[in-house]
């Protein structure tokens, strides 16, 4: 895709501080301390932040996002996080990219030992070749960190249906979910997923906690997310490691 198609997609995603469903950040419970990090997606920044405090001083964190307006917000955050972590040098920076362009962002290849992704990768425009892009950015043995809603896509329990007519229906469903957007509903199957991890180049992926997700399980507290009705898959969020 070229560059003013991307800028095309994610103009078109009516999202504010976090996607409408699911913006979640599951870290490991080893130390990332010392190491370089690419957060895909940083919106406002909250989540570089928090791996800024995990890196520490030796350790530097890149957050890239599409919208210009949140990279400005995100910088503007920049001296109130090292207030509170404490720490006397700056180790982030934030830049305005697309998770399927990550060298006009000016990341360089093998730069990374970790990739960040929360729970939007469904909504990207390509997440074959967002994670192609984040394969290219990590050093050999780095590490992709991953928070990822899957599908079933009949839902438990479901007959009656004719493939063709189910397949058709879950097209229906992604694509009023990527207009909502809703990060849950646009998921991919299982498969889906291990097929654009592998074609990426990626190990065969870990997956540190699984568990069943709400289609209006969104970012919002005080609120459901929207939804696309008449919606019978059932849903899960799997907190992945794939290493390159």
């Amino acid at each position: 895709m070229k560059s003013d198609e991307l800028r095309q997609h994610y103009d078109g995603l009516a999202c504010e501080g976090g996607f409408e469903a699911r913006c979640h950040m599951e870290l490991p419970e080893w130390s990332l301390v010392g190491a370089h990090v690419v957060n895909v997606g940083c919106r406002r920044g909250k989540g570089t932040y928090k791996l800024s405090e995990q890196v520490g001083e030796g350790g530097f964190v890149v957050g890239v996002d599409w919208n210009e307006a949140f990279v400005e917000a995100a910088r503007a955050g920049v001296p109130r996080a090292l207030e509170r972590s404490g720490f006397t040098r700056c180790n982030m920076a934030f830049r305005v990219g697309f998770p399927e362009d990550l060298v006009a962002a000016g990341i360089e290849e093998g730069w990374a030992d970790f990739v960040y992704l929360n729970s939007s990768l469904p909504l990207f425009a390509s997440p074959a070749r967002a994670l192609r892009e984040c394969y290219r950015v990590l050093a050999p043995g780095g590490v992709l960190l991953a928070e990822v809603p899957v599908t079933e896509p009949n839902g438990e329990g479901r007959a009656g249906d004719t493939d063709s007519a189910a397949d058709a229906n879950r097209a229906d469903v992604i694509k009023a979910a990527r207009a909502l957007p809703n990060a849950v509903q646009a998921a991919p199957t299982v498969e889906e997923l291990l097929g654009w991890l592998a074609e990426a180049g990626f190990s065969e992926p870990i997956v540190r906690i699984e568990r069943p997700l709400s289609p209006d399980e969104g970012s919002t507290p005080d609120r459901p997310a929207a939804t696309v009705p008449g919606d019978e898959a059932t849903y899960r969020l799997l907190s992945i490691e794939a290493s390159k």
